[in-house]
């Protein structure tokens, strides 16, 4: 491909799933920009491939009103040939997913700036009403001087979700919020939660969550907490493991309350400790973690004992066959004495109990007769009475006895349900006032800001006409959105004027310009006239300026 439209195709960036990234050239003004392709013929179904063109450009017009110096800026988009095209900034650098694989690893105070220029950019577009939603290192460019551009804003989130539902997985949802995995609504919060994740795979060397099954991998998100920063990287003090924790909060109110606020409380938290570094990628598997003898051998010096001091553990003493001294019986003697011992024992303890329990004793032969006043003999030990055995009670008959009824299930108060919103206000101001404002593309539904609209629940989009201003568009849903102030950018084209002889002095609409020919001048959308003098001699000529378009004038000046 030699070229798209009148852009002329230098080269190739880079590829994805959806089509080519391409380095051109503007040839009108010799503006080098990049152009990502996206393969709309992928789809199908024509009505899925018709809803998607309608929202890639719809998106892409919203984040084409973002500018800001950390934000790739969004020139035009086009569609020819079952394709669409996204004319954009061009990044003289790698993505920060290449620079954090790079050796060296990045200097962490580098880390920090980038850190920082990012979290600026996404406050701009939030305040703008613009949330990312699919913020991870590959959408965070670097350029060559160091500066830090978000790209993709509006474009990854339709591309991801329209290949998801076409079955083609765009990666693992690592960097994803919590919200967005539970599809509920949004704020710039999800934008930080996924800038947060991409801080702790920097500190630590690991995404914070991780699975090798995507199910596994969302309920994580959701419902699990990621291990402490600290015990994957030692470095880190106690501070930057209390930032990353409220940054990574699973509520988005328990977050900071923006990216700016979040990322200056790490740099200090991360000042705080000394001598902290972030790790590679993979690097905190062969880190000690915190509470470990290595990690304490690390930060407290353990005196290490002298050798003198550490004996071996001696050998256990084999076993040794004892021999009796001389005199002394052998071990069969004395087993055979204990024996004997036993049956004495048993025989007494038999004789014992014969007298015990058994007949009345043997008694001596008398050789006298018993005296009368002798005692009578004592009555003969009877033996023990026979252990009693309790007879089993006759079983009763059980009367059964008829069910008693339940009492019916106490019914609970069924809570009230609160009415669904049919209908809300809507409050919208521009920046320049007295725009006209038509709501979903009905010119009954209109409006000149600021004003209010009742609009019925649900997803509206509206457009903003001003004279001299880029239309601008946006989309709400009511009646969680209820008010919106759109600063309007002003339509702008390029004049340029060329000379012969040059030096000329050039009048805009009455207005002398600092510029002499061959000038350069930037004007409002419109009809202007100008004036070329050369001395007293003057050149009058009307042009029309468009916007975003260089129109050119070469004047020949005849004597």
């Amino acid at each position: 491909m030699q070229q798209i439209g009148r852009y002329q195709i230098l080269g190739e960036l880079g590829r994805g799933a959806m089509g080519i990234v391409y380095k051109a050239q503007d040839p009108a003004i010799g503006r080098t920009i990049a152009i990502k392709s996206i393969r709309l013929q992928d789809l199908t179904d024509e009505a899925e491939r018709e809803r998607l063109r309608e929202r890639l450009f719809r998106e892409a017009q919203s984040a084409g009103i973002l500018s800001h110096p950390g934000i790739v800026t969004i020139y035009d988009i086009a569609e020819e040939g079952g394709m669409a095209y996204i004319f954009m900034e061009f990044v003289n650098g790698p993505p920060l997913e290449k620079v954090l694989l790079a050796e060296p690893a990045p200097d962490k105070e580098i880390l920090l700036g980038i850190f920082r220029q990012t979290a600026a950019a996404l406050d701009y577009a939030h305040k703008k009403g613009i949330v990312h939603r699919d913020i991870k290192p590959a959408n965070i460019m670097i350029h060559e001087d160091g500066a830090a551009k978000v790209t993709d804003f509006g474009v990854a989130k339709i591309v991801s979700q329209q290949m998801t539902q076409a079955g083609t997985m765009m990666g693992t949802p690592s960097y994803m919020s919590p919200e967005q995995v539970q599809g509920v609504a949004i704020s710039g919060r999800a934008d930080q939660f996924s800038l947060a994740v991409i801080v702790y795979e920097v500190l630590t060397g690991e995404k914070p969550f991780a699975a090798e099954y995507l199910p596994t991998l969302l309920y994580k998100i959701v419902r699990e907490d990621p291990a402490p920063a600290r015990r994957l990287n030692p470095s880190l003090g106690s501070q930057v493991e209390t930032v990353m924790r409220k940054a990574l909060a699973k509520s988005p109110q328990e977050r900071y309350e923006n990216c700016s606020e979040f990322i200056n409380a790490l740099t200090i938290a991360c000042n705080a400790a000394s001598g902290w570094v972030p790790l590679p990628r993979g690097a905190s598997q062969n880190m000690p973690t915190v509470g470990s003898e290595e990690a304490l051998a690390a930060t407290v010096a353990i005196p290490e004992p002298k050798p003198a001091e550490v004996k071996p553990p001696a050998p256990p003493p084999p076993p040794r066959r004892r021999i009796p001294p001389a005199g002394e019986p052998s071990h069969v003697l004395r087993n055979v004495a204990l024996a004997a011992a036993g049956v004495a024992l048993a025989c007494v303890a038999v004789f014992w109990g014969a007298q015990r329990y058994g007949a009345e004793p043997v008694a001596p032969p008398q050789d006298k007769p018993p005296l009368e006043n002798a005692a009578p003999p004592a009555p003969p030990l009877l033996p023990p009475p026979p252990p009693r055995v309790e007879q089993a009670k006759p079983v009763e008959e059980t009367k059964t006895e008829p069910p008693k009824p339940e009492p019916p299930p106490k019914q609970e108060p069924r809570p009230l349900r609160a009415e669904p919103v049919t209908e809300s206000t809507f409050q919208l101001t521009t920046n320049p006032a007295a725009a006209e404002v038509i709501f979903d593309g009905d010119p009954a539904e209109r409006c000149v800001s600021p004003c209010s609209m009742t609009l019925p629940a649900g997803r509206h989009t509206f457009v903003i006409r001003h004279a001299g201003y880029r239309d601008a568009q946006r989309i709400i849903d009511t009646p969680r959105d209820t008010g919106l102030i759109v600063d309007l950018t002003r339509a702008l084209g390029t004049l340029s004027l060329i000379s012969n002889p040059p030096g000329l002095t050039v009048i805009v609409d009455g207005q002398t310009q600092a510029q002499k020919t061959p000038a350069t001048l930037t004007l409002p959308v419109g009809n202007h006239r100008v004036q070329v003098t050369n001395g007293n001699d003057r050149q009058d000529f009307v042009t029309e300026i468009r916007d975003g378009i260089l129109t050119s004038k070469f004047i020949e000046w005849t004597q």
